[in-house]
């Protein structure tokens, strides 16, 4: 009679667990049909479920349309940048042949041409805002580039018979000029170290899904499936925006506790911190890092930036100076022609001129990030989509990827607007970023268990931590478990993070790869039906978020808040077979609108039933619809997200 009553219990529970597994499907009705057997999930293991999704959903496809790439100047280039291989020095020359086209209409007009260098203004209380431009100098038809300059502006006038001066083109020039100790290398001699120390190229787009990808960048997703690229299908963000997600791949710390704390507005506090580039400078790597889009800096938005340039060649003075001097034009709400040419361009012809100047006697390590297309529009990676393949195709046919370790990536999906408020997919979109890496044919035949590794882990969980040890794990290839790892580099937030060319654990949970249950993708959802206790909860999550204005003492800034509407609410399915969720504690995703302005949030709770009360962080609500105009109050980007400022 008892072992009757215990198998009856073992059933009862092994049933429950079914019932909840069951409902995977009731939140997420467009999983990618496929086999059976292993092709419903990116991850599939005890711990996690992280449903595979339909990037061509009928809710989202009714919002998509194609954008085309408008060319930001039609001109040939007055101005041509060479470098001379014999001095190894850069020039600039003057087309004539453009410059006959350009000035007809000025009769018997004259070339007047000059430059001026732009630098990083080191005694500013923060340099990362601003630059020096020096006077105006003459630019001649064949001008040799002191080594000492490493950007430049330049303009060209057509100058008539009364010294009247028509401009006919400004640019602006970048110049890779030697940070190399010894100088007397053979620059056509391979290095000794390329196969002991790789080039590690990182190469980011912004708000970028690895549905969005598929969706919307079909050239790039099909260049990315070539042998030696390995994506992370189980890749999960680890904080909201930008900044937490790309110091958990930098630094190891995602930093949400400084930011929450306001550290991030202090001066250099940023330089506090501890890159990943700073250990590959020590490793005689020559380090970049360039972005697009000044005024949205990843380290720059709302923040001091660096006080001391962090790498060898920083692009962020140059951007600023850009955007100051030339004309730029707006696309996708942000910055994208600067002056004749595309921002984005600016970013990834530096990091050819890089790799092509040193990638064959100095290693190196390069991060080139753009916003310009992707940040503020989901569409804006339509018009990407073939600017940036052809990038990659010309790094290739240049052989950079050789002797390089690639990444190519994002720090989350889309984050608002249309998509994410009125497709139900939009709440995994956001959470799942695209993650390729790249590893050369000498790599995959010295390390095949590390490749073995790449495959296997391709559909297990992982994070921007596991790919901050996989960067330090580079620059010691020859280790070959975690335990080699000094505890030092170990990723401060996630001890047990540990580098994609090691196999990441089977039944890995959210926990262990350093990603909070807000973010995690791992359990499925049901939809709540019970509109009283829906009523209940959400009443207590706007009641909770007013008392939390109180507390921070918002409120002569910020209007409170009543519940318009609730959008919907779903309850979260544990899929660990070892334990059943506790009937007491419900964690809850609600999506709702409140007044005023119809401001869209969705909140990640969780609920005691028994008690009757609920347990939130209202820094961590999530707003899904741009808030920009109604937060102009304050500068603090976690207070701006559920702050609607009253109007004076």
């Amino acid at each position: 009679m008892c072992l009757k009553s215990n198998v009856f219990v073992l059933c009862s529970l092994g049933f429950i667990v079914c019932l909840a597994k069951m409902t995977l499907h009731s939140h997420y009705p467009d999983i990618e049909k496929a086999s059976k057997k292993d092709q419903q999930f990116y991850v599939d293991s005890p711990s996690c479920k992280m449903p595979k999704m339909d990037p061509f959903s009928a809710d989202i496809m009714k919002f998509f349309r194609k954008k085309q790439f408008k060319e930001c100047s039609t001109d040939g280039d007055l101005v041509l940048s060479e470098f001379d291989l014999e001095l190894r020095q850069y020039r600039l020359n003057i087309d004539d042949g453009i410059y006959e086209k350009l000035s007809k209409k000025v009769a018997n007009g004259t070339l007047k041409c000059q430059y001026q260098v732009i630098g990083r203004n080191k005694s500013a209380s923060y340099p990362d805002n601003g630059f020096t431009l020096s006077k105006p100098r003459p630019l001649n038809h064949s001008f040799l580039v002191p080594k000492n300059i490493d950007c430049v502006s330049t303009q060209c006038y057509a100058v008539n018979e009364k010294k009247k001066m028509e401009l006919l083109q400004e640019d602006g020039f970048l110049f890779v000029q030697d940070r190399l100790r010894h100088n007397t290398k053979n620059p056509e001699e391979p290095r000794p170290d390329g196969e002991s120390k790789p080039n590690v190229i990182i190469l980011g787009i912004d708000s970028t899904s690895r549905m969005n990808l598929r969706r919307s960048m079909p050239k790039l997703h099909e260049f990315l499936q070539q042998p030696g690229w390995f994506e992370m299908q189980g890749f999960n963000k680890v904080g909201e925006n930008t900044i937490p997600n790309l110091l958990a791949l930098l630094t190891g710390n995602a930093e949400e506790k400084a930011m929450e704390q306001s550290r991030f507005s202090r001066g250099g506090f940023i330089d506090k911190l501890k890159f990943i580039w700073q250990r590959f400078k020590k490793y005689g790597y020559l380090t970049a890092f360039g972005e697009d889009c000044g005024k949205i800096n990843t380290f720059n938005y709302h923040k001091p930036g660096f006080r001391k340039q962090p790498v060898d060649y920083y692009l962020r003075n140059f951007i600023v100076a850009l955007e100051s001097i030339l004309k730029t034009r707006r696309e996708f709400r942000n910055v994208f022609c600067v002056g004749r040419k595309l921002g984005f361009k600016y970013i990834f012809d530096f990091a050819r001129q890089f790799m092509q100047r040193f990638e064959k006697v100095a290693p190196i390590f390069g991060i080139f990030w753009s916003n310009s297309f992707t940040h503020e529009n989901f569409l804006g990676a339509t018009a990407l989509d073939k600017v940036f393949w052809e990038y990659l195709l010309e790094y290739d046919e240049l052989g950079f990827f050789n002797r390089s370790v690639v990444f190519v990536l994002s720090d989350h999906g889309y984050r608002y607007g249309v998509p994410r408020e009125s497709d139900k997919s939009g709440y995994l979109e956001e959470r799942l970023p695209m993650m390729f890496i790249y590893v050369p044919p000498w790599f995959r035949k010295r390390y095949p268990q590390y490749v073995q590794n790449l495959k296997t882990n391709q559909n297990r969980l992982s994070s921007g931590f596991d790919v901050h040890m996989t960067l330090h794990h580079l620059l010691q290839l020859n280790v070959t478990s975690m335990s080699g790892f000094s505890p030092n580099l170990r990723a401060s937030q996630c001890k047990g993070c540990q580098s994609l060319f090691f196999e990441l654990p089977y039944n890995r949970k959210c926990s262990q790869a350093g990603i909070r249950d807000k973010w995690c993708s791992c359990d499925p959802t049901e939809t709540v039906t019970d509109k009283k206790h829906i009523s209940r909860v959400a009443l207590e999550v706007v009641r909770r978020m007013n008392q939390h204005l109180e507390d921070r003492n918002l409120t002569e800034l910020c209007e409170s808040y009543t519940l318009k509407k609730v959008i919907h609410m779903d309850r979260k399915v544990p899929v660990t077979d070892e334990s059943v969720e506790d009937d007491e504690l419900h964690t809850y995703v609600i999506s709702f609108l409140t007044r005023p302005t119809q401001a869209h949030f969705e909140a990640t709770v969780q609920w005691n039933t028994q008690r009757g009360s609920l347990t939130m962080n209202v820094n961590e609500l999530s707003r899904l619809e741009s808030y920009k105009k109604h937060s102009k109050c304050t500068n603090d980007p976690v207070i701006k997200k559920y702050c609607i400022c009253i109007p004076f």
